[in-house]
């Protein structure tokens, strides 16, 4: 698999809000290139962000490498990723 996307159509856009308008395959990429097997943890904290908001909008891949990446992860680093989430989608409503 690879993890090599064009981050110019995939980047944090300013304001936030623009953000969340990205389309669920952007969210499930952006999450990819992120996790590869050498990933530090910052890394993957960030990736189940993105697959739990590909998720949320219904990509049902997004839920596999949600769980894969979970497995990745601490309970701690769990809870870390589902709170950027949660500031995430915060901060785009």
């Amino acid at each position: 698999m690879q993890n090599v996307i064009e981050l110019a159509d995939y980047r944090d856009i300013t304001p936030a809000r623009d953000a969340i308008n990205m389309p669920e395959d952007g969210f499930v990429r952006k999450g990819l290139s992120l996790c590869g097997d050498e990933a530090a943890a910052d890394a993957l904290i960030a990736a189940h962000k993105w697959f739990s908001l590909a998720a949320m909008r219904g990509h049902q891949k997004a839920r596999g490498h949600r769980l894969w990446v979970s497995e990745r992860l601490t309970g701690e680093q769990i809870a870390a990723a589902q709170q950027d989430l949660h500031q995430f989608v915060s901060a785009c409503s």
